[in-house]
């Protein structure tokens, strides 16, 4: 259940930041490299590669290193106006993420990139410690397990799902609501909302039901 919490908080920090592209490619950067504060400060659009459709990036903090990066937040990168995407310091970085954070769970740059971490380490099924991995094996992992790279986090099922949870964990059952606080469309909250239960909900109850006697 912790890690159904722990995958709702980091599509929660993806989904609201679109309202913003600049923020979105903050924390898309976090999600998709796991890029510390420095790492983001140091960060030029001299440091992103593109090799056919293999993209990557090169970050800069306590030693230099090479990540995968998803194609989406490259683009999104360098459409940033300026060769210094984010000229932020690591409190004004904290600032971007928390203002995304779901409103029981306030996160930090360095608690968002811990909960990426966490999240693909179980993601993986195979006990794979993600910061051990060469760069070969990160790109390959990425490609498997990271939810940026494939897209479902954003597409119809992931935002519907997403939709639901939000609902559930919120106590808001209100539509046009919901549309304001995510910035989903309105008619594809109402379509969510009477598709199916969220699975959070499915988990209340049937955790009252085991202990009917």
């Amino acid at each position: 259940m912790e890690m159904l919490r722990l995958e709702f908080d980091l599509q929660h920090h993806l989904v609201l930041s679109r309202k913003n592209p600049n923020d979105h490619a903050l924390i898309r950067l976090i999600l998709s490299t796991l890029a510390t504060s420095k790492e983001i400060a140091n960060l030029t659009k001299k440091d992103l590669k593109r090799k056919g459709k293999a993209y990557s990036i090169q970050l800069f903090g306590e030693k230099r290193r090479i990540s995968p990066l998803d194609e989406q937040t490259f683009n999104l990168i360098n459409s940033i106006e300026g060769e210094k995407p984010f000229n932020l310091k690591e409190g004004e970085i904290d600032e971007i993420v928390s203002r995304y954070s779901p409103k029981d769970r306030k996160y930090t740059a360095k608690s968002l990139r811990k909960a990426m971490i966490a999240f693909l380490n179980d993601s993986s099924l195979f006990g794979i410690q993600i910061e051990s991995l060469s760069s070969k094996e990160l790109e390959d992992f990425m490609n498997d397990f990271n939810p940026l790279f494939s897209g479902v986090w954003l597409d119809e099922e992931g935002l519907r799902d997403f939709v639901l949870n939000y609902s559930t964990l919120n106590n808001i059952t209100d539509p046009r609501k919901i549309a304001e606080e995510t910035g989903i469309e309105e008619s594809f909250v109402v379509s969510a909302l009477k598709s199916e239960k969220s699975i959070f909900s499915l988990a209340k109850k049937f955790d009252s039901e085991r202990f009917i006697f």
